[in-house]
């Protein structure tokens, strides 16, 4: 006890005085007081006797698959699903949740809520908490429950790509890709969860990927022997039949009999085809279709066949150095119709007729070979520019191929419909045609036709941006056919496509370079990555690599309006390099594109981003004028009088031009963006274009799709619209006024819309004429059948996004007899309002829109392509009480004042009054 000195009160250190003592009472008085506090503190916050009620921790198994990122919810124990509909949930802890909610933890809260199965209250909680990787993740996890994978993958995809190792992340990434059926992705990340070694979570993801891997390989293997061995045979007509594995895959096995029969050399080796034939007769559902065939073929002179067949071979074998010449030869032998027509169905670039094709077939009965050339029909119609004619082939040839009970026909007729529709820019039939290939090709065990229809599904996704569905499809893809070349080549080019829209250059190159690995060309989408990688980050050898491509478009290839797109390429790729040049072929792409808009959507595709590139080349040249006359021209409008704003964007490029109230037109050019558009524009245009617009009255806005559908391109406080072209002005309202108003609807329950309130009658005051539907009148025919006549159209109505309906944005109404409630877009563009009428769409988000790559089709813009003079519209949810807000707007244009200036006095009325409003800035007016 060296040092120490021992005292009646204990021991003492040595030095001490009394003020010494004193500072320390002091401290020690502190110390206690911060203690006090601190364990108030932690008593408050610390987990109480609830806490297990909380998180469900007590529980021996967790209720929910995914995970979370609150610890206390994320303790590992066996899932346990619920047991049907009847299973209760555990009641809500209220007291301790309000406990959460006192300390702000609204995260927590949310967590609580989803694990005790109340998604609802989960998504308004976690959406109202600080933003962060942890949130996000949980947010997903809300999505995967409620059914929203899409969302689900683009959130988790998002917090991965901050956070590669994010635990609760990368488990949901696993769960959502199981869900969706991509079975390699999910094993594949199920078996990183195993990796990190997680106590129980890792040994539940590792038997996950087990699971899955092991049932993919019986599936992909039994399908692969059975292929193989068709090959076999094909190659060698001694190696054994595969006649049991052909019961199993009859379609497969149907496509390769055909193969077999042909480059049958004899009658006996024709002949010995006779036991597969029956079978596939008997999958067929009976008859004698195939065996009659085999019988046909057999009594044929093979002194003069036989040398064709040997040469048919090669062509099948894909080695046969000169397929137009065997053709030829073909032709000219009259006991090989067979042979001719199976080549031609295998050589697409030589030419053949509709009359050749039908000739061939003039006593045909087979099905099968029937639908084969249907399918070819519809691509010559195509070809010619016959696109309406090719779907109706195609749909004709699906019910026929169902009737005969071909199914494997079905899957590739499916296919060829979602392709068309993709072509067609009509992406909710495409996503669904390619969807249904998958079901179809995954009952009948056809391993390969998946694979196609994943890259098709893929392929409608992309051009409805959702970037991470379409990558997660195509990286399934890959991971099913990493040996089949045309496969890969496909999904390369989609993933260099996917790469640029997210501005990732770089990135896009290693998968172009990826594609052509294997040998194949690139085709018009290759061209299309060449002509931007060209600028965005360039290697010597694109020109040559891009013109090579171009050069093979060819009638016999290529329809008129990807003929359209490759004049497009050849623009965009030259007006970087000679601006003046450029713009003739950019001009030559809009006058090839003209005769083909009504009826070929690649047509359109090619004219609206010619005047993109018009436009933001124009830009970067400092033309600035001529952008703007550019963006007018694409619009068909003539440039307004007065203050004009002009804008477009084309990939990381954007113009914005402005004309102040002087006439003086000022420009900004920039190439620097490296994010994709927000839903709001604020900021797109510069501060020093805005200075020149705020002495103006109002400001007409000239904006290239896409920007025509978002808001905050101008401040609130300036009175702008967007001009819409329609062709023609509307006319002038010279009919008797009718108000209608559609009001009260009734959707369909499934949709579990809230029901909104009644229209008072005072946002009805002054209607002249009023005619009201509501409740169950208030159905799409009725309501569009009133708006032709009406000259002022109010909608109290849900907007909905619903992809199998439409592109755009629907409105929810009650329903018809045959089920049909939404008013559509499309519907609408097929009437004429003849009453020129004002439309107020108080319906939640009726100007937004998902994306589409060059094309929008919003209701607002339907509306005034139909005829309307005004609509106003909002891009975001808006309140219940909205109807007053647009009245005020209403008889605001009523007593004279011109529809933008109504809208920003209104705006800005009632953000004077509300200073936290924001919905009211998001609402648009279209004129």
């Amino acid at each position: 006890m060296a040092g120490k000195r021992q005292t009646p009160g204990g021991m003492r250190l040595p030095g001490r005085t009394g003020v010494t003592r004193v500072w320390g009472l002091v401290a020690l008085a502190l110390c206690m007081a911060v203690g006090f506090f601190a364990v108030r503190a932690w008593r408050q916050r610390a987990p109480g006797p609830e806490t297990p009620a909380l998180w469900l921790s007590d529980a021996p198994h967790r209720p929910l698959e995914v995970r979370l990122s609150v610890p206390a919810a994320d303790v590992y124990r066996p899932h346990a699903p619920s047991r049907g509909n009847d299973a209760l949930a555990p009641p809500v802890p209220l007291g301790a949740l309000s406990r959460l909610e006192e300390q702000g933890d609204t995260h927590g809260v949310g967590i609580s809520y989803l694990l005790h199965g109340d998604t609802e209250q989960a998504l308004a909680y976690l959406t109202r908490a600080s933003p962060s990787l942890d949130r996000d993740s949980d947010l997903a996890a809300v999505a995967i429950l409620r059914g929203r994978s899409d969302d689900a993958l683009t959130l988790l995809d998002a917090t991965l790509e901050a956070m590669p190792e994010h635990p609760q992340a990368r488990w949901n990434r696993a769960v959502v890709a199981r869900e969706l059926g991509l079975t390699l992705l999910a094993a594949t990340a199920f078996e990183a969860v195993a990796a990190k070694g997680e106590p129980g979570w890792s040994d539940e993801a590792r038997q996950q990927a087990q699971t899955l891997r092991a049932g993919f390989q019986a599936r992909a293997e039994a399908w692969k022997a059975t292929r193989a061995a068709l090959q076999t045979r094909l190659r060698s007509p001694q190696a054994p039949l595969p006649v049991k594995e052909a019961a199993r895959f009859p379609g497969m096995a149907r496509e390769s009999f055909y193969d077999l029969l042909a480059v049958s050399e004899s009658a006996e080796q024709a002949e010995a085809l006779l036991p597969l034939a029956r079978v596939l007769d008997r999958a067929a559902g009976g008859g004698t279709v195939l065996e009659d065939s085999v019988r046909r073929v057999a009594a044929q002179d093979f002194t003069r066949r036989a040398p064709l067949a040997r040469e048919y071979a090669k062509l099948v074998q894909d080695a046969h150095p000169a397929p137009a010449a065997l053709i030829e030869r073909l032709r000219q032998e009259p006991t090989a119709k067979d042979l001719l027509l199976g080549a031609l169905l295998r050589t697409p670039g030589v030419a053949r007729t509709h009359e050749e094709l039908g000739a061939l077939t003039a006593a045909e009965t087979d099905p099968w070979i029937l639908s084969r050339v249907a399918v070819e029909d519809a691509r010559l119609d195509d070809l010619a520019g016959q696109g309406p004619q090719a779907g109706e082939r195609l749909r004709a040839a699906l019910e026929q191929c169902r009737a005969n009970k071909l199914p494997l026909r079905c899957v590739d007729v499916l296919l060829r419909l979602s392709g068309r529709a993709t072509a067609s820019n009509r992406l909710v039939e495409a996503e669904e045609a390619a969807k249904n290939a998958w079901r179809e090709a995954a009952a009948l065990g056809e391993w390969e036709r998946e694979g196609a229809a994943l890259v098709m599904m893929a392929d409608a996704m992309r051009f409805q941006v959702r970037v991470s569905l379409a990558r997660a499809y195509l990286s399934e893809s890959l991971a099913r056919q990493p040996d089949d070349c045309r496969a890969r080549t496909q999904a390369h080019l989609n993933l260099a496509s996917l790469a640029l829209m997210r501005f990732r250059p770089q990135e896009a190159r290693q998968e172009l370079e990826d594609a052509l690995a294997c040998g194949r060309t690139p085709g018009l989408q290759g061209a299309w990555i060449l002509a931007d990688l060209a600028r965005l980050a360039p290697r010597p050898s694109d020109e040559s690599r891009l013109m090579e491509e171009l050069a093979r478009v060819t009638p016999l290839k290529e329809n008129p309006g990807r003929r359209v797109l490759a004049t497009l390429i050849r623009g965009r790729f030259t007006v970087d390099r000679d601006w003046r040049e450029g713009q003739k072929v950019l001009r030559q792409t809009i006058a090839e594109a003209e005769p083909l808009l009504r009826v070929n959507a690649d047509a359109r595709d090619a004219r609206a981003v010619a005047y993109q590139t018009l436009a933001v080349s124009a830009g970067h040249a400092g033309a600035f004028r001529e952008a703007m006359d550019a963006v007018a021209e694409s619009l068909q409008v003539p440039v307004p009088e007065g203050c004009v704003l002009a804008a477009a964007v084309e990939a990381e490029r954007t113009v914005t031009v402005v004309r102040g109230p002087g006439g003086q037109v000022q420009g900004h050019y920039d190439a620097s963006r490296t994010l994709p558009l927000r839903d709001d524009l604020t900021g797109l245009v510069p501060r020093e274009l805005l200075d020149l617009l705020r002495d103006c009255p109002r400001v007409a806005v000239l904006a290239a799709p896409p920007l025509d559908s978002r808001a905050g391109i101008l401040p609130t406080d300036l009175a702008w619209s967007y001009r819409v072209g329609t062709g023609a002005p509307p006319a002038s309202p010279a009919k008797p006024p009718l108000h209608l108003v559609v009001s009260d609807v009734e959707p369909p329950m499934t949709l579990k819309l809230a029901r909104l309130p009644a229209v008072a009658d005072t946002d009805l005051a002054g209607a002249q004429r009023l005619l009201r539907l509501k409740g169950a009148q208030a159905t799409p025919e009725r309501v569009l059948e009133a708006m032709e006549q009406a000259t002022d159209i109010d909608i109290h109505a849900h907007g909905v996004v619903d992809r199998t309906l439409s592109s755009a944005t629907v409105i929810a109404l009650s329903p018809q007899q045959d089920g049909h409630y939404a008013l559509t877009a499309e519907e609408l563009r097929r009437r004429h309002l003849h009453g020129a009428p004002l439309v107020v769409l108080g319906a939640c988000s009726a100007a937004r829109l998902p994306p589409i790559l060059h094309e929008t089709s919003s209701l607002p813009q339907a509306f005034v392509a139909s005829g309307a003079r005004a609509v106003f519209a909002a891009t975001a949810e808006i309140p219940n009480d909205a109807g007053a807000f647009f009245r005020a707007v209403r008889e605001r244009i009523q007593s004279g004042e011109e529809p933008s200036q109504a809208l920003r006095a209104e705006r800005l009325d009632w953000r004077q009054k509300q200073p936290g409003l924001r919905w009211v800035d998001k609402v648009l007016l279209y004129q």
